[in-house]
């Protein structure tokens, strides 16, 4: 729904925003204007880019922040989305559009009677616009109330008929009541409404999966990938229609593009691997599940079908190695423990062997005795398959549609500040513009001769070693007049920094702060050089690398690590930094980075903290202070500091979003 009201909201901006208050010095319609049309050409990130600057200059608007909700929105930002929203409507209380979308973002957190109360306020404000009904209806799906769907679908008819997706919803409507003829009839004439209405011939193909119609239902998949030829989506639900038909070979080639167009999809891995399992493909089969597996490591089936594949391939050792995983992550599950004690009897551990046998009559007979349909559901793995979560977003990745929060990314620490050299005039705009600005550093460059600038930034350089050599001699022949200059070796420092000649680079830093013990940025610097000397010398992987996609987090209370003499010296070298000046936040942020290297997550987030304290806006430490908190498993607040750095322009945070904060989505409401 966004996607169709987007041009008629846009005509709105031009007619109310321009004739609000004009900064004096920032072209507030310029930036609007720009905003509008990234937001319009799908480009999310930097809509909000551009929004950012008019809700900082001018926060009495309330159309930005309207339309950088929907941003947000459309890049699963739900949190950051409904926070937009809440502020549009504390300016504008009566914008039904902001009610609107509000509601369908709560409807997506899954707080469904507050997404009903915007929308019953929303058609209180606008009670003509059909879409709204329509959209409710969507929720009271949600809530299982197909019947009071139906209200909403008929109402918004009333208003107005020929609108595709009512009959789409009606028809999914009328399908939870069973009435699957009559949904496939509603399906036909929101087809004849808009023949090129993807959606529906997916619905329709799979109420006719439903029916056993599996003949219509891939003529109707055949229909949609006419219209949508990469969608990921529509190839698996084909492919399981091939398989009802017999059709291994069709189906196999339907499941291998699914996975060329969407390679972290868990689930149809899964599939493949069933595929190649009864085709006694076993080593096929064994690969699929570990792929499954290191997207969903705690997948209960791929772990347990693993071990049977393992066990058929008579790798006993690997086999009881799954079956005893399987069974930590549901001890109830009799079939693991009867499994394990035939593996453990090839092995020839008749002990061990015995006792999963007795524990699995146990589990079988305990549920037997209590009639305990719960505890029988749990038992059995037909119940397990339903329960199941599988990463499949079923999302091209490679498709460049703005929605970056689909793109697969490496999760790490956003790494240390340092203090560096601009080497042109490009690349010191592009600082300017994108990094922050640091007074000291400003006035270091007023004073010195050199004719270079520098700032301060998180990103790596792109010299060479023979442009960083040419530098150099510049500073060595100036420095030949003012031997005793600290800035002079803070500056050799910082360019043999660049080419990774550390020594050198510690040796200068250390001549700077024996001319100017107070020298804080020395200090800053020189720590930045130590600590990747002391990775180099430790090979200590950082501990951020549990966070994968998938990944349930670590324990909470695990203890910090005994640090190496070489990063105590780093950490006293910010502490001598945080002294020297304590209003630095980029100290405290680097300060932090160590600390969670180092696995004192309880330090790191004091300091992180502090950083966010100095620097609102500092949005790498909101990013990393958000990957604490997920590894520690609170998710609230990770995802609050996830949705604030994506604001601030980290694209990587919308990939942890998807991952971390809601992942049900219905397509309907697009």
């Amino acid at each position: 729904m966004i996607k169709l009201s987007l041009r008629i909201l846009l005509i709105t901006i031009f007619t109310t925003t321009f004739t609000q208050k004009i900064g004096a010095q920032i072209n507030i319609p310029h930036f609007i204007f720009s905003g509008m049309h990234n937001l319009s050409e799908g480009n999310y990130v930097a809509a909000i880019k551009y929004l950012n600057v008019v809700t900082n200059s001018s926060p009495e608007l309330y159309e930005p922040y309207f339309y950088r909700g929907i941003a947000k929105y459309n890049l699963g930002d739900y949190m950051g989305a409904d926070r937009d929203f809440t502020k549009c409507l504390s300016i504008h209380p009566l914008y039904s559009d902001a009610l609107h979308y509000r509601a369908i973002t709560r409807d997506r957190m899954h707080d469904y009677q507050a997404a009903l109360d915007d929308f019953q306020q929303a058609i209180h404000v606008n009670a003509i616009d059909a879409n709204i009904f329509i959209n409710r209806s969507l929720t009271r799906m949600q809530m299982k109330d197909y019947i009071g769907a139906l209200s909403d679908i008929d109402s918004a008819m009333k208003r107005k008929a020929d609108v595709p997706l009512a009959w789409l919803a009606r028809g999914l409507a009328r399908h939870a009541l069973n009435e699957t003829q009559g949904a496939i009839a509603d399906l036909d004439q929101a087809i004849k409404l808009n023949y090129f209405f993807t959606e529906a011939y997916v619905r329709r193909g799979a109420f006719k999966y439903d029916t056993a119609d599996y003949t219509g239902a891939v003529d109707d998949f055949n229909q949609a990938l006419k219209l949508d030829p990469d969608n990921p989506m529509v190839y698996f639900n084909r492919a399981m229609a091939m398989i009802k038909l017999k059709k291994e070979d069709d189906a196999m080639n339907d499941i291998n593009k699914v996975l060329e167009l969407d390679p972290y999809n868990a689930l149809t891995y899964y599939n493949r691997a069933i595929l190649r399992g009864e085709k006694k493909d076993f080593k096929g089969a064994l690969e699929d599940y570990t792929k499954v597996l290191e997207i969903n490591p705690d997948n209960i089936l791929a772990t347990f079908n693993r071990a049977i594949t393992k066990h058929q391939l008579e790798d006993y050792k690997g086999a009881e190695k799954d079956y005893t995983r399987a069974i930590e992550l549901f001890p109830d599950f009799s079939k693991a423990w009867m499994n394990r004690s035939d593996v453990r009897r090839q092995l020839k551990d008749e002990k061990r062997a015995m006792a999963d046998y007795n524990k699995a009559l146990l589990i079988e007979q305990t549920v037997a005795e209590s009639g305990d349909s719960t505890l029988k559901a749990y038992s059995n793995q037909e119940f397990l398959t339903k329960v199941i979560e599988f990463e499949a977003d079923f999302r091209n990745t490679s498709a460049v549609d703005g929605k970056i929060q689909f793109q697969p990314v490496y999760v790490d620490l956003e790494q240390n500040f340092f203090i560096t050299y601009l080497y042109n005039d490009s690349v010191y705009v592009e600082q300017k513009r994108g990094e922050y600005w640091l007074r000291k550093v400003a006035d270091i460059n007023r004073r010195i001769k050199y004719k270079l600038q520098f700032g301060i930034t998180n990103r790596e350089s792109r010299l060479t070693a023979e442009q960083i050599g040419q530098y150099l001699q510049n500073v060595d022949s100036s420095m030949r007049m003012n031997p005793t200059d600290p800035l002079g070796y803070f500056f050799t420092g910082i360019l043999n920094g660049m080419i990774q000649n550390y020594s050198s680079a510690v040796s200068a830093y250390d001549m700077a702060i024996g001319y100017d013990p107070q020298f804080a940025l020395a200090y800053f610097n020189r720590a930045n050089i130590k600590l990747e000397m002391a990775e180099q010398l430790s090979g200590q992987e950082d501990v951020m690398g549990a966070i994968t996609i998938g990944s349930s987090g670590q324990n909470s209370k695990s203890q910090p690590k005994e640090a190496l003499p070489e990063y105590n010296e780093v950490i006293a070298d910010y502490d001598k930094v945080i002294s020297l000046n304590p209003d630095l936040s980029f100290a405290y942020f680097n300060r932090a980075n160590v600390l969670v290297k180092l696995g004192d997550y309880e330090k790191a987030l004091h300091d992180y903290n502090k950083a966010i304290e100095l620097e609102s806006n500092l949005a790498q430490a909101y990013y990393n202070r958000a990957l604490i908190h997920i590894y520690l498993r609170k998710n609230e607040p990770a995802c609050k500091d996830l949705s604030k750095a994506g604001e601030l322009g980290l694209k990587n945070a919308y990939n942890l979003i998807k991952r971390y904060c809601g992942k049900t989505e219905m397509n309907d409401k697009n």
